[in-house]
């Protein structure tokens, strides 16, 4: 799996349009539309920010693996979920329902990155 079939994917699954996802991302529909046909590619450092942005290595972008979660420390992951909670208090029911549209994809995106991870190590011993 390529970067141009991968940004798709992930896009489908947050259920978002060309437009919504670039905004998202900071980026044109246009562009977006260009990353998914493989018309283009992004810099290393667009990738970059669309990693830290999406939650996922580069590599998962990339299509190198389909580990889409991060580790991080029990403290740090805490701290981290305060200030999401913290920021979201402040947000207008439409902005929330955006988020709600958001963490359903990213929801929908962990479990069939799961679900392919458990197809291809069958020795976890979550298959069979």
């Amino acid at each position: 799996m390529d970067f141009s079939v991968r940004i798709a994917q992930i896009r489908k699954q947050m259920k978002l349009s060309q437009e919504e996802f670039g905004e998202l991302v900071n980026m044109s529909r246009r562009t977006i539309a260009a990353w998914e046909a493989g018309d283009r590619t992004p810099s290393f450092s667009t990738l970059s920010f669309l990693a830290n942005r999406l939650d996922v290595s580069i590599d998962y972008l990339l299509g190198r693996t389909d580990e889409t979660i991060k580790k991080q420390p029990a403290a740090e992951s805490s701290e981290l979920l305060e200030d999401i909670i913290t920021r979201l208090r402040g947000l207008p029911d439409p902005a929330l329902s955006r988020v709600s549209v958001f963490l359903e994809g990213l929801q929908a995106g962990q479990a069939i990155a799961k679900e392919a991870q458990a197809q291809q190590d069958p020795a976890d011993g979550s298959a069979g």
